[in-house]
Parts: C-alpha cells; structure tokens; sequence
C-alpha cells in the first residue's frame, strides 16, 4: 500500500492543491493579463503565442484540476509537462541573458523544472488508487 498512513495521505493531498495552486496562478495570470503574457511570449519567438498562450493556460487550469481532483490525474499531469518543457526552454533561456535578467529568467527556468518533475511523480503515481479524490481514470 502506497499511503499507508494519514500522514502519507495528508502530505500527498497537500501536494496535490500545493501543485494545483501554483499551476492555476501562473495560468490564471496568463488568461487575465493575456495582452502582456502574449506580448511576452511573441518577444522570446513562441509560436503563435495570442493562440498558444490561452489555449496553454486552459491545458494548464485543466491539468491542474484532474491531479487536484484525482480525475485522470495522469493525463492531467502529462497536459501540464507538455506545456512546460517547451515553454521552459523558449522563454526561460536564461543561458542567453547576463545580470539581473539571467537570474530572473534562471529561477523561472528551474521552478518549472521543479513543476515538471512534480508532475512525473503524479504520473508515477497514477496507477494507484489516491486517497481524498475522485478516483476516475487510474
């Protein structure tokens, strides 16, 4: 038995909202200053960002709320790595800056990092049943 003890399924439950927060925020932001996150996107070369940029943040709010819910959450979390890899190496290539922009751009870069190996450990753990969710799509 994975979660074998309240702790285990309190801490997994707390990463769960943890991650769904953080993601939704960052999406959320997208969607409600799109004019900024799209000017953004198309200074660093994204691909078509004013589509790009809501279509992604949706993918995003979607993924968000199947690992918080337990709804597919292996899906969910893939939806959330897709959209990250490469919009971590498009727009945080710190690698190509100096001073202050570097380190700006390099903290975004290894957040997301953090994100995408998060999500692994969702998909890692989509096989089993997850305690305080919904339970679809195991």
């Amino acid at each position: 038995m994975v979660f074998g003890s309240v702790l285990s399924e309190t801490a997994f439950l707390l990463s769960r909202v943890l991650f769904a927060v953080v993601i939704g925020y960052l999406a959320l932001g997208n969607l409600f200053d799109r004019k900024s996150a799209v000017g953004y996107a198309e200074s660093k070369g994204a691909p078509f960002p004013s589509v790009s940029v809501p279509l992604g943040s949706l993918g995003l709010i979607g993924g968000a709320l199947a690992v918080l819910m337990g709804v597919y959450p292996g899906l969910g979390a893939l939806a959330v790595i897709i959209f990250l890899v490469p919009i971590t190496i498009i727009m945080h290539d710190y690698w190509a800056m100096e001073g202050q922009e570097r380190q700006n751009e390099q903290i975004h870069f290894l957040k997301n990092v953090g994100l995408i190996g998060t999500a692994l450990v969702f998909i890692a753990l989509s096989t089993v049943s997850w305690p305080v969710s919904v339970g679809v799509g195991f």
